[in-house]
């Protein structure tokens, strides 16, 4: 690889280069996902009793929803080794290995929730809604409203679980350290605990805590993480929140 130092429209130029890679990824996986969409989306219907549409083309725009979805899920990797392959060379040898490890650990986070949503907490939510139907109420969803649901308890699982990483960073900026992280436990736990309540479809209590009880041990996890790579002295009297006031 040539390391000497690009002028602005050798840098232009990389990057559109770069950008029409990810964009052909994208669009070749696209296509590929839209082939399977109709065998997807009868395995994501399961359980609802039948999906319908009430637009003529609802249908169709639900299938480049997730076309397009998973196109871009599937190109990620992609897309994150031509990012690294252009920042890389202005980047330090510690940011470097850093991100070498952050990266990929990010990935497996994104889609270790994102299999969680669609896998665990969309059927159980779904079935727990549907359960309010009765001889005179008859579920009717739509492919449009059902698609967009999924994609949203997706992508938010997904981010919820980027959580260890976030904190890990504020750790890096001195901003938190394990002994805050641990010292408002109890505030963070509620927290998370209403966050599941929000993110997940219904008063479902099984549907929130297959968000909350992951989010926690995750938590717990970034706990090990900040107190491993970002050591600090414990402050007198961290015992509990507020130890600042107590000792101002």
């Amino acid at each position: 690889m040539n390391n000497e130092p690009l002028s602005l429209v050798g840098h232009l130029e990389e990057l559109r280069q770069r950008l029409w890679i990810i964009i052909v990824a994208v669009v070749i996986f696209s296509a590929i996902a839209y082939h399977f969409s109709p065998q997807i989306i009868d395995r994501l219907a399961q359980g609802t009793g039948g999906l319908v549409f009430l637009k003529p083309a609802e249908a169709f725009l639900a299938r480049l929803k997730i076309a397009f979805f998973l196109g871009l899920f599937l190109s990620l990797p992609v897309l994150l080794f031509e990012a690294w392959r252009f920042v890389a060379l202005g980047l330090t040898d510690n940011e470097r290995k850093l991100l070498r490890w952050i990266v990929p650990a990010s990935y497996g986070l994104f889609v270790s929730g994102t299999a969680l949503a669609l896998g665990g907490v969309a059927p159980t939510a779904a079935k727990f809604l549907l359960g309010f139907g009765s001889a005179g109420l008859r579920p009717m969803i739509t492919i449009g409203s059902y698609v967009e649901f999924l994609l949203f308890l997706a992508a938010a699982f997904g981010l919820l679980f980027q959580l260890p990483l976030v904190v890990l960073f504020l750790g890096k900026l001195g901003i938190v350290d394990a002994f805050k992280l641990t010292a408002y436990r109890k505030t963070v736990y509620l927290g998370i605990v209403a966050a599941a309540a929000v993110l997940t479809p219904g008063p479902d209590v099984f549907s929130q805590l297959l968000l909350a009880f992951p989010t926690l041990l995750l938590y717990e996890g970034s706990i090990f993480l900040v107190r491993w790579l970002c050591p600090a002295e414990k402050p007198a009297g961290v015992a509990a929140p507020g130890w600042e006031n107590n000792h101002g």
